[in-house]
């Protein structure tokens, strides 16, 4: 069985739902992992992924965050918000096909030795304590989402420049590096160790056009998964298109 899973920051699921709808139509991932749907559950565009055979679980809010699976295949469990204390909604887990698969948007940080950039730091640990207490390191397990940091200097369009800034800060590096060590792979680095590729071009400056961006959008998989994994990519296409998010597709694929 050929599992394709999906992780894309949508930027607003209203403002890109006719980009999403079209590509779900031609592409038919198994699985869709969205960040930032940026709308309450009641308004959440439920009818269209039925239309095409996807049933899923959402955690969203009113113009900001927002987290979404979507599953071709039944749902067997779901949690969403797994802080339950933390307003912001941006975690959702789901098990389904032997997969316990975790979305995450992680937290933008804003100003070094500010409370955000503190909560950062903070919801990484929060979310490595939490696989660890569950034992998902232990299952078929899935992290993936918007991570907002670029793990290393391949992973950014110029690392010089970018030193130091929201994103590529060590203290950011070193809370990715967490995860890491608690025995989840990269999966794109597991097909890709040296490619310098993206994920997020700015709006601004036709950072897009000259490939000016960050691999900030990421699949981390636990040890029983490596061996499933057939191929992890970037879907660059969705992001050429007029009003389209910010952020390219990231595609897992597994075989079973």
């Amino acid at each position: 069985m050929k599992i394709n899973i999906v992780t894309w920051n949508v930027n607003s699921i209203r403002a890109r739902l006719e980009i999403l709808k079209s590509y779900i139509m031609e592409k038919s991932p198994t699985i869709i992992a969205i960040q930032e749907t940026k709308v309450a559950d009641s308004e959440f565009p439920e009818e269209v992924f039925k239309s095409a055979n996807y049933r899923g679980v959402y955690s969203g809010q009113k113009s900001y965050n927002g987290v979404a699976i979507v599953s071709k295949f039944p749902i067997e469990g779901f949690e969403k918000n797994i802080f339950e204390e933390d307003s912001e909604k941006r975690t959702i887990l789901i098990k389904s096909t032997g997969l316990t698969i975790l979305n995450c948007y992680f937290p933008h940080g804003d100003v070094r030795g500010e409370e955000k950039f503190f909560y950062k730091l903070e919801f990484y640990q929060r979310i490595r304590n939490y696989i660890l207490k569950n034992g998902l390191i232990n299952e078929r397990f899935i992290l993936l989402g918007d991570f907002n940091v670029a793990p290393e200097e391949k992973d950014v369009w110029d690392p010089l420049l970018l030193s130091g800034t929201i994103g590529f800060m060590k203290e950011e590096q070193d809370a990715f590096k967490g995860l890491l060590n608690i025995g989840l792979t990269d999966l794109f680095r597991m097909f890709h160790p040296d490619e310098r590729a993206f994920t997020w071009w700015d709006y601004r400056a036709g950072a897009f056009r000259k490939n000016e961006g960050m691999r900030i959008d990421h699949i981390l998989i636990s040890p029983s998964l490596k061996e499933k994994a057939q191929a992890c990519y970037i879907d660059t296409e969705p992001r050429k298109l007029k009003g389209a998010s910010d952020h390219a597709p990231l595609w897992g694929e597994f075989s079973f």
